[in-house]
């Protein structure tokens, strides 16, 4: 590439120093101009690519800035919440990001194409969870974060933040140019993000392997209170917190828990 590029330049150079030296006898019409032109590009291709990559990375720097700015707002009315008495457990992972922060190091763009799938699998199963919207009609990521907004499942900073970091993450699906370093700040924006949900308003509804190095009780807390409250306790009522159990009757039937499997701390 670099020759093409000398080799264009030292020619372009000729001529015009022959149009100098013997304007009268080399003129130089449209046809020429063009020709030109065709040879300019191998010089200036590196170049406009690069401009390019500049403005795509300036766009990401200034979508970022305004993430984090929307996650310190939802960040805010956690901490507000809980001087009301709200739970202080965030100790759950509502978007996980293990999997794209694995692939980050080889390839930043397939690291954000990773973290759109599991945001998208977690709206998706929220929504038919609580809407009763069939699988089968799948719908985009914001049509999810719209309709959680509406029924007041997140709240309007947790809907801006998660359609900002969609936005980005489908730039890059589509090959926008992002560095390692700003996919990781999108990533880590995301787990900031998490911890806006208190353990029992998790809007993740897949069962909680992990619960036991968390400190909690069971597989269903992180999401327990999205689910029915009886005025009288049934067969699948939690023996705990009194909801719905979200796992159904064959994890109701064989959960053994009771308020004394809860550790004192969590009352402090």
């Amino acid at each position: 590439m670099k020759l093409m590029q000398w080799i264009a330049f030292l020619f372009i150079v000729s001529i015009l120093i022959v149009r100098g030296i013997l304007p009268n006898y080399f003129i130089l019409d449209s046809f020429s101009i063009s020709l030109l032109f065709l040879l300019s590009i191998p010089l200036v291709a590196p170049y406009l690519k690069k401009a390019k990559w500049f403005g795509a990375e300036f766009e990401f720097k200034d979508e970022i800035k305004k993430l984090n700015t929307i996650v310190e707002k939802t960040e805010q009315q956690t901490k507000n919440a809980e001087l009301k008495g709200a739970s202080s457990i965030r100790v759950f992972e509502t978007f996980p990001a293990q999997s794209s922060l694995k692939l980050l190091d080889s390839d930043p763009n397939l690291s954000l194409a990773a973290l759109r799938i599991d945001i998208e699998k977690v709206l998706s199963s929220a929504v038919n969870r609580l809407f009763g919207q069939s699988k089968e009609s799948k719908r985009g990521n914001k049509f999810y974060v719209s309709q959680l907004l509406k029924k007041e499942v997140i709240s309007s900073e947790q809907a801006k933040a998660l359609n900002t970091i969609i936005e980005m993450c489908n730039r890059a699906v589509h090959g926008a140019d992002i560095s390692k370093n700003d996919a990781r700040e999108i990533i880590i924006l995301t787990e900031r993000l998490n911890k806006s949900f208190v353990v029992g308003y998790s809007i993740n509804f897949e069962e909680n392997q992990g619960y036991d190095k968390q400190g909690l009780v069971c597989e269903w807390e992180h999401c327990v209170e999205y689910f029915p409250l009886e005025e009288e306790r049934t067969a699948l009522s939690c023996p705990i917190f009194g909801h719905d159990c979200p796992g159904g009757t064959e994890a109701r039937e064989f959960c053994d828990r009771s308020i004394a499997d809860i550790s004192p701390k969590r009352f402090v």
